[in-house]
């Protein structure tokens, strides 16, 4: 056991500790803990050092030979995280087995010892697709007692949706019920996870090879620097920006070029664009005027002090409100209304949805000064946009397709924090933060003699813009197929001129458009493939690959049904044979989706 850090350092070496580790990044913290393991045959020697919190309670011991980590992901972050704990084990001396979910053998889940589980959960509360069959699996008839297994999971969410880490939560829930031990308590991260891993997976893996805190493990290799990735934010400016809807229309979409000449930023069809929003200034100074703080008071942000003004428009969510948000200021608030509506979580969800932190401290009002008021926010993530462009067809650019977000309520406008800052704020000439988002779940063939349908109504285009643009690059020989909707033929056909020009020049051997309100019965794109439903059956047997994105709720579920009954109909399929025909689509990447 290593002794307390007042016997072993000098005052002076702990202040000097304690300054470096507070300066680091999330990414050096994570290395220097491997290093440590690896250099000293120790877990973290600075674990006792006081940083963002207490050391998880333990829950279980035991000494770990072998790993396996398995990973479930839809935009990649499961996939960097297992990566990491991967080599930060490693330097534990422990033998890891690192596999996706969607590639693991599930009947060796009966065999495994130690395992740790990393999956996100996608949309509300369901797995993501590539850990769909290990969810079933566990969850069905065939899966085996597992007391002799010894786990820990990992779950990645954003606390904005009601079903936060649902699909870890349910795993952790599942496995101990089958006789599994857990070796840790349940680990939920939200979208700002990487402030916080650097204290978590030493402490996680440190479980595993059944050390307490500040305990000594057999170590025998060091974690290399090269083995943590980096996130490479550049500063792009604003060529172009575009207004796609035409007048009279209720949507508002923009068309958003940025220069990434020379910046290094590199992306594949398919990839998204992650951007850094800031609030409204008018939104931030409603709120400080609501709660009676001068916008000029001192807060401190780690070792930053800046305006609370300055903190609110660049560094905190205020245009979603979280459970966890709500709850802390129930606290603060005493406000006997608030508690009953918290109490009674349905009636929670209704009032959160569309709700802002302005509704909120309007409708219960309470006390807060500066420091209180940041304390209590969450920290403000950035968004996520599908990138409309090809990186082979404009090497120098990288095009986003936004959709304004705008709603009543409290009789006042809201809107969407990234959107809005796009739509009102941003213009040509100024400058975006902005990075590539990997999405390895959605992405072309590498046979570019195969034939691929795309279903893309509204912003849902995007991704769909660069398959194009990539197979026009490229010279692919490969069949499109493209599905487009919206409300309005006059008003809403986006990037209309561009998909004409190429269904003339036949890069899109099928263009089929369904516009909802322009006629007195409303017609969707899978009202379109139900009356092409024979012909795509036929391009889905002579190997197309079937793409979809947008709305998750409705459209995208709608679609999988349709495409389910078309498959049944044109196949000659039991309701069992169809679902297997689906699932193997899915299986070998032949129905890929990018909802939200």
């Amino acid at each position: 056991m290593i002794q307390g850090l007042n016997s072993v350092f000098t005052e002076e070496q702990i202040i000097g500790a304690k300054k470096l580790y507070a300066s680091l990044t999330a990414n050096q913290r994570l290395w220097m803990s491997g290093y440590l393991a690896g250099l000293n045959g120790s877990g973290s020697l600075l674990e006792d050092i006081p940083l963002n919190g207490t050391v998880q309670p333990e829950v279980a011991e035991l000494t770990a030979i072998n790993l396996t980590i398995l990973y479930g992901t839809h935009t990649g972050n499961s996939k960097i995280l297992a990566e990491q704990t991967r080599d930060l084990a490693k330097g534990y001396g422990i033998e890891v087995e690192l596999t996706s979910l969607q590639e693991y053998k599930v009947r060796k889940l009966k065999e495994e010892t130690n395992l740790l589980v990393i999956v996100s959960t996608h949309g509300e509360g369901d797995p993501p697709v590539s850990a769909e069959e290990f969810y079933a699996y566990i969850f069905g008839k065939k899966a085996p007692k597992s007391e002799q297994l010894n786990f820990a999971v990992i779950g990645l969410g954003d606390s904005s949706y009601v079903k936060f880490c649902q699909t870890g939560k349910d795993i952790y829930q599942q496995l101990s019920r089958l006789g599994a031990k857990p070796v840790h308590e349940m680990i939920e991260l939200d979208v700002d996870y990487k402030d916080s891993i650097a204290d978590i997976l030493p402490n996680l893996v440190a479980k595993f090879v059944g050390v307490k805190g500040n305990g000594k493990a057999d170590v025998q290799t060091s974690l290399e620097p090269s083995a943590v990735t980096t996130d490479q934010w550049v500063e792009a400016e604003v060529l172009e920006k575009i207004l796609l809807n035409g007048t009279g229309s209720a949507k508002e979409t923009y068309h958003i070029e940025l220069d990434i000449e020379g910046s290094g930023l590199q992306y594949l069809p398919g990839d998204a664009l992650e951007v850094i929003a800031k609030n409204s200034p008018e939104l931030v100074g409603e709120v400080l005027a609501k709660l009676n703080i001068d916008e000029n008071s001192s807060v401190t942000m780690g070792d930053t002090a800046m305006t609370v003004k300055e903190a609110l428009i660049s560094k905190f969510e205020l245009t979603v409100v979280t459970n966890p948000v709500i709850k802390k200021y129930a606290e603060i608030a005493a406000n006997k209304k608030l508690d009953e509506l918290i109490a009674d979580d349905p009636k929670l969800q209704t009032y959160l949805y569309g709700a802002d932190f302005l509704d909120v401290i309007s409708d219960f009002p309470a006390l807060l000064d500066a420091n209180a008021l940041v304390a209590l926010l969450r920290k403000l993530p950035t968004r996520l946009y599908s990138i409309s462009s090809s990186y082979a067809y404009n090497p120098d650019e990288v095009h986003i397709t936004v959709g304004a977000v705008r709603y009543q309520r409290n009789s006042r406008e809201h809107h969407g924090v990234c959107s809005g800052y796009l739509a009102d704020t941003i213009n040509i000439g100024d400058m975006l933060m902005v990075r590539v988002k990997s999405n390895v779940s959605f992405k072309l063939p590498t046979n570019n003699n195969v034939r691929i349908v795309m279903v893309g109504p509204g912003t849902g285009i995007a991704p769909f813009r660069s398959f194009l643009q990539e197979r026009d690059a490229v010279e692919a020989e490969g069949k499109n197929w493209l599905f487009f909707g919206d409300q309005h033929f006059e008003t809403d056909f986006l990037y209309q001129t561009e998909l004409l020009a190429y269904r003339k020049d036949g890069l899109v051997d099928r263009l089929d458009v369904a516009f909802s309100r322009d006629q007195s019965q409303k017609v969707y794109v899978q009202d379109r493939m139900l009356e092409n439903g024979e012909e795509l059956y036929n391009w889905l047997n002579e190997g197309a690959h079937f793409y979809v994105c947008g709305d998750m709720k409705r459209m995208a579920k709608d679609v999988k049904d349709t495409l389910l009954q078309l498959i049944k109909k044109y196949g000659n399929l039991s309701e069992e044979q169809a679902q297997a025909y689906f699932k193997n689509l899915k299986a070998t990447g032949r129905f890929q989706e990018d909802v939200y």
